[in-house]
């Protein structure tokens, strides 16, 4: 493998391999995952006013959920499109697209990581 082609590896994202940092979730009765996250305070007063208990749960879909729960830290983003693809029977390049999506969207809010694309050689 020449060095531009471990380059193109190391900035391909289905190649990376997430891992959970947010890790207070349950799963439901139906298989969907709960994330929990802590009420701050200005949440709990408004609750009170409202007279209201206030929630900050995020229930995910199906799907969401399925792929959440193979983040393992030792998957790759291919591989988990590849465990969605089996579950939808949709092609790997749909379920890849989905997937990245996904990924995406839970980096930004901060709960997920992703660890050194191995085989990658920094330049």
């Amino acid at each position: 493998m020449t060095g531009q082609e471990h380059t193109k590896d190391k900035y391909n994202f289905v190649l990376y391999v997430p891992e959970l940092l947010h890790k207070q979730f349950r799963v439901s009765d139906e298989g969907r995952v709960i994330i929990e996250f802590e009420v701050n305070p200005m949440r709990t007063l408004m609750g009170k006013l409202a007279k209201r208990e206030p929630v900050s749960d995020l229930e995910l879909d199906e799907l969401s959920s399925s792929a959440w729960l193979a983040i393992d830290g030792s998957r790759s983003v291919l591989d988990i499109a590849r465990i969605q693809s089996e579950k939808t029977g949709d092609d790997v390049d749909e379920s890849a697209r989905r997937i990245v999506q996904f990924m995406r969207y839970i980096l930004k809010r901060g709960w997920i990581r992703f660890k050194e694309v191995k085989g990658a050689q920094t330049a």
